[in-house]
């Protein structure tokens, strides 16, 4: 007589077959979504699924771009800008600022966005550059003299004193002058380190390895003081500088002066 040996349920087969799989380490996918989820907070705020960022060190010189606005598109805290770079059209946004139709701008660089959504304009946009630092091609226009400013004529045959354009001391030509003195006579000062106290009332940051203080001090404020600085001012800051006087200077890229104090150091 032969025995038989008891069969199997299909069903407990199955159970023990997985529990053989599952017996070993687990590997834990990792999730490709962030628990952490952030809205978009603004045009300026980084989604990688639609940007492309574009090379964004060197000088204000490398990769320059200028453009010509064709169109306006004002939001309450940016603006959409139409504009030509030789026989290209294309859109751009940057911070809220003046723009001019038909003006000429400046930028290095940017964030190309594809298919953008302007929830002010309800339009997509195809393609876009976020531009975090656009500069007008009239920015130094309150920095050049007057036609009839004593920097026209020859330079006096005074020497030149010997004041180191960089220092923790306060040192001081004549003692803190006033803008109005400077644009009066400003060949009387060229070549030396004066010092200037007033209120920054504009300020273009990082350019040219550079920031950008335009100053005012009330003696003539239908002219600003650009002070070239390696330290940052914010604008509305009251402050007092130091810098060594520079005329008919020109840096390229629109930033030229007939008057500029380069070097600039904060006074405590």
């Amino acid at each position: 007589m032969s025995l038989r040996k008891p069969s199997i349920p299909t069903s407990i087969l199955f159970a023990l077959l997985i529990l053989a799989c599952n017996s070993g380490p687990k590997v834990i996918a990792p999730n490709s979504e962030s628990e952490n989820v952030t809205t978009d907070s603004g045009i300026f705020t980084p989604k990688p699924a639609t940007e492309v960022i574009t090379g964004n060190n060197g000088s204000f010189g490398d990769d320059l771009h200028t453009v010509r606005v064709n169109e306006i598109l004002p939001t309450e805290r940016y603006v959409y800008l139409n504009v030509s770079e030789k026989n290209k059209k294309f859109w751009i946004a940057s911070r809220k600022q003046d723009v001019e139709k038909g003006g000429t701008y400046f930028y290095r660089a940017g964030l190309l966005k594809t298919n953008f959504e302007s929830k002010e304009y309800q339009r997509v946009f195809d393609t876009i550059y976020l531009v975090s630092n656009l500069v007008g091609e009239d920015h130094s226009k309150n920095a050049v003299l007057p036609n009839n400013t004593p920097s026209q004529v020859a330079a006096p045959t005074t020497q030149k004193e010997d004041i180191p354009t960089h220092t923790e001391k306060n040192v001081v030509h004549k003692g803190t002058i006033k803008i109005s003195d400077l644009v009066n006579d400003p060949k009387k000062y060229e070549g030396h380190t004066v010092q200037i106290s007033g209120t920054c009332v504009k300020v273009n940051p990082n350019i040219m390895d550079r920031n950008w203080i335009h100053l005012q001090d009330g003696s003539k404020n239908d002219f600003d003081l650009v002070i070239t600085s390696s330290s940052f001012v914010p604008e509305g800051s009251k402050v007092t500088l130091q810098g060594m006087v520079a005329l008919n200077r020109d840096f390229g890229a629109g930033y030229r002066y007939d008057l500029i104090l380069e070097n600039g150091t904060i006074i405590k």
